[in-house]
């Protein structure tokens, strides 16, 4: 097939963004992507830094790249909520503010609100780190608004960035089928955020056994991320996605337009 679409992009419109938009798109152009959906940040916990992407500015930005690239580049207006079962109204307001394709919802903290992307975090027993990291997603799974839910076990890899061993997932196999049976039962979908892999990690998130119990369970939509903060991350990884979405079973990946599936063979 050609290239998988990249659905986790950030650009300079997400605080912690190094992409200009425009070279997310020239990069992905030149990489040989047809369809990207950027998703910087809206987050509002208490870590982040609130306000930081303009709705409108953005949009436009967009509308300006689309314009450009033409039928070189499908390009998605999506957004990546964090927390978004916590902060529904925020979230809503910033929806409100124009047309997006596509919402990857993602847990950033952990239960009780812990940052759970910085080393502090990880002076606590790993096992209680991480079953605080599930408690979330099981939640966010259940309430939230969005449509693929992203990096489900990102606790994992910050754990290994910081030297630790991630004893999952089985110890955390009934939150996390939890968390999962909520995406098939509420239509959501799932994300291959493949980041781990390009720190040199032995998985992406989630694993390939995770993968196959949504499979099992009757879940459908997948899709694949970079979470490229840089353009030279965009689509990075995705030959070694497309094996493991494979061995689970998948025969086609989600794409989204105004919110609604649409389906790439793979």
């Amino acid at each position: 097939m050609a290239h998988p679409p990249d659905y986790h992009i950030h650009t300079s419109f997400s605080f912690d963004g190094r992409n200009a938009l425009v070279a997310a798109c020239e990069t992905a152009v030149a990489h040989g992507l047809g369809e990207i959906a950027l998703t910087d940040h809206v987050d509002f916990g208490p870590a982040d830094p609130l306000g930081f992407l303009q709705p409108a500015a953005y949009l436009a930005e967009i509308e300006r790249c689309r314009a450009h690239y033409g039928d070189r580049l499908t390009i998605r207006a999506g957004l990546e909520v964090g927390e978004p079962h916590l902060f529904a109204a925020q979230a809503r307001a910033v929806l409100a503010a124009g047309e997006f394709d596509f919402v990857l919802g993602s847990a950033h903290y952990a239960d009780g609100m812990q940052v759970a992307w910085k080393e502090p975090y990880f002076e606590q027993p790993l096992h209680q780190a991480c079953a605080a990291y599930f408690r979330q997603v099981v939640r966010l799974a259940a309430e939230g608004d969005f449509d693929v839910l992203g990096h489900l076990d990102l606790v994992k890899r910050d754990a290994r960035k910081f030297g630790l061993v991630y004893d999952g997932p089985e110890p955390y196999a009934d939150m996390i089928r939890t968390a999962l049976r909520s995406l098939v039962e509420r239509g959501k979908g799932l994300e291959l955020n493949t980041s781990p892999l390009r720190m040199g990690q032995p998985e992406p998130c989630p694993s390939l056994q995770v993968l196959r119990w949504y499979r099992e369970l009757g879940g459908e939509i997948l899709t694949f991320g970079s979470d490229a903060h840089q353009p030279e991350a965009i689509g990075s990884c995705f030959d070694a996605a497309l094996e493991i979405a494979r061995a689970a079973g998948f025969t086609r990946l989600a794409t989204f337009e105004h919110r609604k599936t649409r389906w790439v063979k793979i």
